[in-house]
């Protein structure tokens, strides 16, 4: 983990982050935990642990609570001593193999002013600080609002960085969106990744996070109602824009390719031999018989005929079909929509296209026919 930097307005989600992620992953793994987080409990995190993972009180680390300006006094941090027969660690009230949790870091180590010397060395050298039985190195954990308000030279050693985001703008007060950058330096070139936590609510008794003046958690107010882009009108005017466009769109592809936008019984067709078709009687002889017109059906894909071209010869414009076998039908444009690839129509009262039917064996290209598109 190394050090690490969680920053974000106050309400984004920074406390919560670290409390359900790291401080409690350490716990669970035995470590000893020192943080100043407000009402961080020891006893509620180990009863959690217990009940969520399944885990035994006897394996779990320590919980210490303290004051920020606790960690401002001498001797806080370990530090390491040059001797004769090599470097020795002097322990502080932050032990080898601890894990550092600070809350609003900048208050100890604002953006302006030096470092004091032991925690200068503690942010270089905090790898030197190893537990002796588990091996695990100090690591720490800082919380700020902004990475401006940080100390350089601790954000000169921060190795991974997590920005908290509110969902506000979506309306969304349940969640919130982190952002994961390497080193403190917030640019899209660092980003590395962006997900999105839902808050759980047995993580929020095992701390408190802003407080109120009378001791309870603070609430924050609705200011100004267009930060959420779902109370913006222009937004819903946009939204049945689109879902009217997109639904006329479907209605019409749908349409199109159920046969609804062919014009049944409006159309005559003639084979190579000169018959009528039967489409074209039916539309003579339906207003003789006086009877109603019954709504035509959709058609189903032929599986005998399919597009192949179409010619023009005498001033007249023909569209070409043929079946497997290779013989050829002339058809009236009239019972075809669209053109090329894209061209449909009805033949003996299935539909054909360019992709309806079986492949000839012997195509209009291969027998030559002249004047047939290919």
């Amino acid at each position: 983990m190394a050090v690490t930097a969680y920053f974000g307005v106050m309400g984004s989600g920074k406390s919560y982050e670290v409390v359900s992620g790291p401080l409690l992953d350490a716990v669970a793994a035995g470590r000893r935990v020192v943080t100043n987080i407000d009402g961080i409990s020891e006893e509620r995190i180990h009863a959690h642990l217990v009940k969520k993972r399944g885990l035994g009180v006897d394996g779990l680390g320590k919980v210490v609570y303290v004051r920020t300006d606790d960690i401002k006094q001498p001797r806080f941090f370990p530090v390491e001593l040059e001797h004769s027969d090599g470097a020795k660690v002097e322990p502080g009230f932050v032990q080898p193999g601890d894990l550092l949790v600070v809350d609003e870091a900048w208050k100890i180590w604002p953006d302006r002013g030096a470092l004091p010397g032991e925690h200068m060395a503690f942010f270089r050298m905090h790898r030197h600080f190893v537990h002796e039985h588990t091996g695990v190195a100090c690591d720490v954990v800082l919380m700020i609002q902004a990475v401006s308000g940080l100390n350089r030279s601790i954000r000169d050693v921060i190795e991974l960085s997590f920005r908290m985001v509110k969902l506000k703008s979506i309306g969304v007060s349940k969640g919130y969106r982190v952002e994961m950058y390497e080193t403190a330096r917030l640019t899209k070139a660092n980003r590395v990744g962006t997900f999105v936590r839902k808050y759980k609510s047995e993580i929020f008794p095992l701390y408190k996070s802003y407080a109120a003046s009378g001791g309870g958690s603070g609430k924050e107010a609705v200011v100004d109602k267009r930060q959420n882009l779902f109370a913006r009108p222009l937004f819903w005017v946009l939204a049945v824009v689109v879902l009217v466009v997109g639904g006329s769109a479907i209605f019409f592809v749908v349409r199109f390719f159920h046969g609804g936008m062919l014009k049944h019984g409006a159309h005559a067709s003639s084979d190579s031999g000169g018959h009528a078709s039967g489409a074209g009687a039916a539309s003579g002889a339906a207003p003789a018989s006086g009877a109603a017109a019954a709504v035509p059906r959709s058609p189903g894909m032929s599986e005998q005929w399919r597009v192949v071209g179409s010619f023009a010869a005498n001033g007249q414009y023909w569209v070409v079909v043929a079946d497997e076998s290779g013989r050829l039908r002339v058809q009236s444009p009239a019972g075809f929509v669209g053109s090329g690839i894209e061209r449909a129509g009805e033949v003996d009262g299935k539909r054909v296209a360019v992709w309806s039917g079986s492949l000839p064996g012997r195509g209009a290209a291969a027998m030559g026919v002249p004047g047939v598109l290919k």
